[in-house]
């Protein structure tokens, strides 16, 4: 996933700088060095992101596993804690 992430950044990023250096009427080589320099920031900055986030969906899943955890624990608890009705008296 990640590294579809960044492959999509950095071809928008250097389609967009194509782009925009063609519709400025600039020379070839300046077109082609800074649409490669915008692909590898843009695809930096994707995978740094995508890192990011993943790391921060993780974490959150296991804090949720965590607190599931601790609710079944405390029921558990509170089941064991409550006497059985009894069965009235003749």
């Amino acid at each position: 996933m990640i590294r579809f992430g960044t492959s999509i950044a950095g071809a928008a990023g250097f389609v967009l700088m194509f782009g925009l250096g063609m519709a400025l009427d600039r020379d070839w080589g300046r077109i082609t060095l800074t649409a490669t320099i915008a692909a590898l920031a843009f695809g930096l900055l994707a995978h740094w992101w995508m890192t990011l986030w993943l790391v921060s969906l993780r974490s959150a899943q296991q804090e949720q596993a965590r607190q599931q955890a601790a609710q079944m624990k405390e029921a558990a608890k509170e089941a064991d804690v409550e006497p059985a009705p009894e069965a009235p008296v003749s």
